[in-house]
């Protein structure tokens, strides 16, 4: 499973490239309406390979008059620049994006890492790969804290479910999370825009269906035991006594939990059915899983 942060750094090689592209392009251009600018730099070049054999044959005469000649065609280069111009970085690679420096990130609120805008086609390939590509109008900005007429709670519900995802100071002692709510309330809306969020944050991510748990591949199932973060939407009693979903699902919480990693059930169904219904090897964890409420 491709993460954002494998994304970007599949993409340097290419970033350098188009980088070193460009400067070559201005340094032709410079170096064509300059021709005596390339020729100082040539003699500049020249001088430092002569200076180099006379420090390895420790002859300490012509390594002072190279050095003087350097300095004296460095002088020269800076008037001609000065005098004309040019760019005096117009040798040197500059960044293709200046938000980001061509890291893939940019500092977001706070002065938070968060993924620059330029990594836009890498954050929609990384959605496609985590789960979500059927939920690409799914937007935090566009979360309605004021459905069901309840905005207060929905802010706060919000606000701990960040919370457990950051895995801020009162929610990193438990690694198991449940999220339950009556049908039709914006669950599976919000747990999206979580898990958005954590890869726009450079987390290592997954969405899934809890019924969908069994048909995943198995390499897939072997990454989501080691992400920062994983969301089960649709976590329901029966679901996990059917179709070996209650072995994988138990494979992936005991991994998971052992390692810290967070984990959040998303359910219609309150805590107590949940830990009385499901396969029993699910609803020991269930009974001591933090509440997101």
């Amino acid at each position: 499973m491709k993460t954002i942060k494998g994304l970007i750094a599949a993409g340097l090689a290419e970033t350098e490239a188009v980088r070193r592209i460009r400067r070559d392009e201005v340094m032709t251009r410079v170096y064509n309406e300059h021709p005596e600018l390339k020729d100082i730099d040539s003699r500049i070049i020249d001088i430092r390979k002569d200076r180099l054999i006379a420090v390895i044959d420790h002859d300490e005469r012509l390594e002072k008059r190279y050095e003087i000649e350097e300095e004296n065609l460095l002088s020269q280069r800076e008037r001609l620049i000065r005098d004309n111009g040019i760019d005096p970085e117009f040798d040197m690679e500059k960044p293709i994006c200046a938000k980001c420096n061509d890291t893939g990130f940019a500092k977001g609120k706070g002065g938070t890492p968060i993924v620059c805008s330029c990594k836009q086609a890498e954050l929609e390939e990384c959605y496609e790969n985590c789960g979500l590509g059927d939920y690409t109008s799914f937007t935090m900005k566009n979360y309605r804290k004021d459905y069901l007429g309840d905005p207060e709670k929905r802010s706060k519900i919000m606000e701990q479910f960040l919370k457990v995802m950051l895995g801020k100071e009162d929610t990193s002692d438990k690694p198991l999370w449940l999220y339950s709510g009556a049908p039709q309330t914006g669950k599976t809306y919000l747990a999206v825009c979580i898990t958005k969020t954590a890869i726009s944050l450079g987390k290592s991510a997954f969405y899934t269906k809890c019924e969908n748990l069994s048909t995943l591949e198995e390499d897939t199932v072997d990454a989501i035991k080691r992400i920062d973060f994983l969301v089960i939407d649709d976590f329901a009693d029966d679901v996990t006594l059917h179709d070996d979903i209650g072995t994988v699902l138990n494979s992936v919480l005991e991994v998971r939990s052992a390692a810290g990693l967070c984990t959040v059930l998303v359910s219609a169904l309150p805590a107590a059915e949940l830990i009385k219904g499901c396969d029993m090897r699910v609803s020991g964890k269930l009974g001591r899983a933090g509440k997101i409420a």
